[in-house]
């Protein structure tokens, strides 16, 4: 009359918090329970109006006003009014100086980022960052020197009168 269901209709995520008990080779912070990072979910609903493809390799200075996305390999200098998007797979050697940036490649120089910063996934940079605003992903490896300056242009610091 009823039927015996063999699994749950709840399926339990694994992560960090909740790995399999006879797994015990499996580093708790292995790459197996670190989150899938989707970003375009983080960055803004506009479209890239360049995209470096994975298998393209550019050399020089990019000036752009919009969006740019980096899937393959740029060597140059970065500088923008506007949002980059580095992949996953996407390497800059550059130094970096924009408004916003979402990393989840590879960035080896400086970064200055006049809004915010996001770092996601298992993001590598080898370069000093200054940003406004600055988000870090669990798994990101930062090689150099980060500086938020503390408080916005709307809110005085202490170091202001009033």
């Amino acid at each position: 009359m009823f039927k015996k269901y063999t699994k749950g209709f709840l399926e339990k995520e694994v992560n960090a918090f909740s790995r399999d008990p006879n797994d015990d080779n499996t580093p708790l912070f292995s790459e197996k329970y670190l989150p899938e990072v989707n970003i375009e979910e983080t960055s803004s609903n506009q479209d890239p109006e360049t995209v470096i493809g994975e298998q393209v390799t550019i050399k020089g200075e990019l000036c752009f006003t919009t969006l740019l996305r980096i899937d393959g390999n740029f060597e140059g200098t970065l500088v923008s009014q506007g949002k980059l998007i580095v992949g996953p797979n996407g390497s800059v050697k550059a130094n970096i100086d924009l408004e916003e940036a979402y990393i989840s490649g590879k960035v080896e120089g400086d970064i200055t980022v006049k809004e915010r910063l996001h770092l996601r996934g298992r993001a590598e940079v080898h370069g000093n960052i200054t940003a406004k605003l600055l988000s870090v992903d669990e798994g990101v490896s930062i090689f150099g020197h980060v500086n938020v300056p503390p408080g916005s242009p709307d809110q005085p610091t202490q170091n202001e009168t009033l």
